[in-house]
C-alpha cells in the first residue's frame, strides 16, 4: 500500500479490482443487445475517470520502487490499461455509438485516451526491475562463505 495525497492508504490490488470492473461493465454495453447511446454519457464519464484513476496509480508505481510487489502491481496496472485501451477502441469503432464520423470531437476524445493508455503501459514496462545479470552477482564471494562456513 502506498499513501495518496490525502494520506489514505492506496490498496492497489482492490483499487486495479474496480477498475477491472468499471471496465467490464463498459464492455458488457457493447456486448448487450441494447442502444449503447442511451449510456454513452456515463460511458464516457467512466472512461474519462479510469484514465484519472489509471494516471494517478501509474505516477505512484513509476516513482516509488520501494511499493511491495511492486513489478506485480506493475503486471496487474498493465494488464487493466490494456483493457481499457481495447474497450476506447471497440467505442471508437461501434456502429451504434455515436462515435468516428458522426461526432468527431467524442472520437478525438477516445482517441487520446487510448494514447494516454498506451503511453501509461510504456511507462510501466520501462518501470519494471531490471532482473538481467542481478542474479549473477554474488552477494557473499566465495571465500567469505567458506570463512562463514568453518565455524559451523
Amino acid at each position: 500500500m502506498k499513501k495518496n495525497v490525502e494520506n489514505k492508504p492506496i490498496n492497489f490490488e482492490d483499487t486495479l479490482y474496480i477498475l477491472h470492473s468499471r471496465i467490464q461493465m463498459l464492455q458488457d454495453i457493447l456486448a448487450l443487445d441494447i442502444p449503447a447511446n442511451l449510456f454513452l454519457d456515463k460511458s464516457i464519464d467512466d472512461m474519462e475517470f479510469i484514465d484519472k484513476t489509471l494516471e494517478v496509480l501509474i505516477k505512484i508505481l513509476s516513482e516509488d520502487t520501494y511499493i511491495m510487489e511492486r513489478d506485480e502491481q506493475l503486471d496487474n496496472f498493465s494488464e487493466a490499461e490494456w483493457q481499457f485501451s481495447q474497450i476506447l477502441v471497440r467505442f471508437l469503432g461501434v456502429s451504434s455509438t455515436p462515435s468516428g464520423g458522426q461526432y468527431s470531437v467524442l472520437k478525438d476524445k477516445l482517441s487520446a485516451l487510448r494514447n494516454k493508455s498506451v503511453i501509461r503501459r510504456k511507462i510501466a514496462d520501462d518501470s519494471k526491475s531490471k532482473k538481467e545479470g542481478v542474479e549473477t552477482i554474488p552477494i557473499v564471494s566465495s571465500d567469505e562463505m567458506s570463512e562463514l562456513l568453518k565455524g559451523l
